[in-house]
């Protein structure tokens, strides 16, 4: 009995010794100390933060590779990975796999079978170039930005 009771004040004694110089360091420090590494580590690549994809919004498109749109295209992406949008000529929808940070298509999206003119036509492939390729995305504010993995930025902006 007195061989239990001994192990049992000399591992609190640990515990309670190993917590004391942990607690007396975040003391120690001034709360500006502490906040600035953190936003070092966010600017140098430290631990990614983490962001939740902004489902049930309208994005409307703001730049096709730094190009702004003749007209308006947009996507708006559901919680259980249903989307829709417009692509300049056609309206679309199917299903996307939405990882941390990327934007897998699952099928093949269903089209309407307009047909795309000159120069729309081209904005309208290069729209799904970067939306079929398994895009990276990103958010900012109420920018939603979509990198594709062989080239091509789509920078969508959430509309009201």
């Amino acid at each position: 009995m007195k061989r239990i009771l001994l192990a049992l004040s000399a591992s609190l004694c640990a515990v309670a010794l190993a917590a004391a110089p942990s607690g007396a360091k975040s003391r120690a420090k001034p709360p500006q100390e502490t906040e600035q590494p953190q936003d070092e580590n966010k600017e140098t690549g430290g631990i990614p933060r983490y962001q939740p994809f902004p489902h049930n919004q309208n994005f409307v498109l703001k730049e096709i590779n730094g190009k702004a749109p003749p007209v308006e295209m947009w996507i708006s992406i559901d919680s259980t990975g249903r989307a829709n949008g417009f692509s300049g000529c056609k309206n679309w929808s199917g299903i996307f796999v939405i990882g941390p940070n990327r934007l897998g298509p699952r099928t093949m999206p269903a089209i309407n079978e307009r047909k795309c003119e000159g120069p729309l036509a081209a904005l309208e492939h290069d729209y799904w170039a970067v939306l079929l390729s398994g895009p990276y995305w990103d958010t900012k504010g109420d920018d939603l930005i979509l990198k594709g993995a062989q080239g091509g930025v789509l920078h969508f902006q959430r509309s009201l």
